[in-house]
Parts: structure tokens; C-alpha cells; sequence
């Protein structure tokens, strides 16, 4: 299959390369397929999470814990009954990110990361009931930010 992505323009993927966010994500509830395409092959750090009901559709997602290396998401008993998961070490997390004008005017949502079941594929934003966790983590907090 081909996708004319956002980011990226034409990529072939396979049906087991789509991540099935079923209740969407916040916001645009009505888009549940998506493709996520690392902006570094072979580094997460940086996803392009690209629509594949709408081509100009795509959020930047970050992988957390390269940013903040003590977060610690915890998710409820009922996140994972629906992600499908029997433990938690079968989730990935990663952030929605805001790119500003410079690093220290992005920010990330570290209240609400996309979970993802690398098992099945299935995916859910989640709301953290941790309250050190904003919506708008700003990106210029990071200490090592050669990492960013």
C-alpha cells in the first residue's frame, strides 16, 4: 500500500505496519488508522504519526523517555484491557509534541501519551491520573538537549 505522507511524500507499507488507535486520539476522534514513520530510521525518538484517512493529517510524537528519562506513565487497569495487554512492558509510550520556533517554545504532553500495544498494534491515548505530568511540558527543560 502507498501513502502520500505529510512529511515524508510517497511510502509503500505493509497492513502490519498500521497502528489502530480505535477512539482516536483527543480531538480528532474520527481518524483511528495511522502509520508511524521515524523521521531517523532505526531511532524513535522522533515519529511522524501520519493519518491514513487524511494525507495532511500527521502529529510529531517523541519517545519520552529519551527527553525525561525518570518518566514513569502509569496506566489503569482499564488502559490495559483495552490496548489488549496482559503487562506493561508490552507498551510503548510516546508523546505528542508542539514544535515552537525554537526548542524552549516546544513542548510535550506528558499527561497524555499515545500507548501503544507493540503486540497487536492497538493503540489509545491515555489520561495520567499523576499529577507531575502537564498537557504542555516545555521541551527547553531537558537537561541534555544534544538528545532532543
Amino acid at each position: 500500500m502507498d501513502i502520500n505522507a505529510k512529511y515524508f511524500g510517497n511510502i509503500t507499507f505493509e497492513e502490519n505496519d498500521i497502528i489502530l488507535v480505535e477512539e482516536g486520539l483527543i480531538g480528532f476522534s474520527s481518524y483511528i488508522k495511522y502509520l508511524p514513520i521515524s523521521f531517523e530510521e532505526g531511532n524513535d525518538g522522533m515519529i511522524s504519526l501520519q493519518s491514513l484517512e487524511d494525507e495532511g493529517l500527521s502529529f510529531i510524537l517523541m519517545n519520552p523517555f529519551k527527553l525525561f528519562p525518570d518518566y514513569n506513565p502509569i496506566p489503569t487497569k482499564e488502559d490495559m484491557r483495552q490496548l489488549g495487554a496482559e503487562k506493561e512492558e508490552d507498551i510503548s509510550y510516546y508523546v505528542i509534541s508542539v514544535i515552537g520556533a525554537s526548542i524552549a517554545e516546544s513542548t510535550v504532553n506528558l499527561k497524555a501519551p499515545l500507548a501503544v500495544n507493540a503486540k497487536n498494534r492497538k493503540a489509545k491515548q491515555i489520561i495520567l491520573e499523576q499529577p507531575e505530568y502537564t498537557f504542555r511540558h516545555c521541551i527547553g527543560d531537558v537537561k541534555n538537549k544534544e538528545d532532543v
